[in-house]
């Protein structure tokens, strides 16, 4: 049976408008005034094109088919977190990666009986997807719990692991009762000017990971204490009622300047004390500083983004930021 893109887009988590692009449907984590105002070409540094790509969306149902399969059309083939993975009941069962073909059909077959059936989408790709069929009865997963927008750069998109579904947000997804907009670009900095209300998604809760990116530009090129300080006070002046958690960036082995990336992580820290409804946790205590859990000495792999999640949802639950 072929589903419609009326009904696939009831699937969709993570996504808040949706366009076609040659018969493909393309869920957005971003709305279309964002996208709109990424595109001014003095401001445009390859931001939009990566906020238009899937990493933190999924489509999720409840079914008792056991074929599903659709065609897709990729953008890029990134060799990191370009894959599509399949769940069945939170467990994964497959993975298929999309390498070097930007165009084709992906089938999953299932074992018998009702269960919930999560497709993990790209993270370093703008996903489209069409023909959605499936040999059984279906239903969408309704939402639960509070909705929290996460702010971030690669780290939050989805970069670093070898399969999509392992991002520390798309674990958060799993191991939580809550909805989750990921706004996660990679090469992303403190960008004040950019924070605007997101249409169709007013959060409860708000998180901030950045900092890690520009943090050692020259300050002729990047005021990063002018940028964070006006960061918070515009988010705060946006969302003066929610509670927000930021997370300081974590470490780097790339011929860090630690120094210069200790003064940046004191800068957030200060920039943050002014306002009551802001919190704080050290991204230093979140991933253990050895290469192993990264996969490029900045952004963490499969097994650092464990940590990141695990560590990350221990603190949000010790200081009742999330239950």
């Amino acid at each position: 049976m072929k589903l419609s893109d009326t009904t696939v887009k009831k699937f969709y988590k993570g996504a808040i408008h949706f366009d076609k692009d040659k018969g493909y449907l393309i869920g957005y984590r971003y709305s279309k005034s964002q996208l709109d105002f990424m595109a001014d070409p003095t401001y445009d540094w390859g931001w939009r094109w990566r906020a238009k790509m899937s990493g933190g969306t999924r489509l999720e149902l409840i079914t008792d088919a056991t074929e599903l399969s659709f065609d897709y059309s990729a953008s890029d083939s990134h060799i990191r977190a370009n894959t599509v993975d399949l769940y069945i009941n939170n467990i994964l069962t497959a993975v298929y990666e999309i390498g070097e073909k930007l165009k084709g059909k992906i089938s999953f077959d299932m074992p018998s009986g009702e269960k919930k059936v999560t497709v993990y989408l790209p993270c370093e790709s703008i996903f489209g997807i069409k023909n959605f069929e499936i040999n059984g009865g279906y239903k969408s997963v309704k939402d639960k719990g509070q909705r929290v927008l996460v702010l971030g750069d690669s780290i939050t998109q989805g970069a670093g692991p070898n399969i999509s579904s392992a991002s520390y947000l798309n674990t958060l997804t799993r191991k939580l009762n809550h909805v989750f907009l990921g706004q996660g670009v990679g090469g992303y900095r403190y960008e004040p000017r950019d924070l605007m209300k997101v249409d169709g998604f007013e959060p409860d809760k708000i998180i901030v990971f950045l900092g890690t990116n520009y943090y050692d530009t020259p300050f002729e090129q990047y005021d990063y204490k002018g940028a964070v300080n006006e960061y918070y006070k515009r988010l705060t002046e946006l969302y003066p009622s929610v509670p927000i958690l930021c997370i300081t960036p974590l470490w780097r082995n790339n011929d860090v300047d630690f120094p210069r990336l200790y003064w940046c992580i004191n800068v957030i820290k200060e920039a943050c004390a002014k306002f009551e409804q802001v919190t704080v946790i050290d991204g230093f205590t979140l991933v253990p500083n050895v290469d192993q859990c990264f996969s490029d000495k900045v952004h963490p792999n499969a097994y650092g983004s464990v940590y990141l999640a695990e560590n990350l949802i221990s603190f949000m639950k010790k200081s009742k930021f999330l239950l």
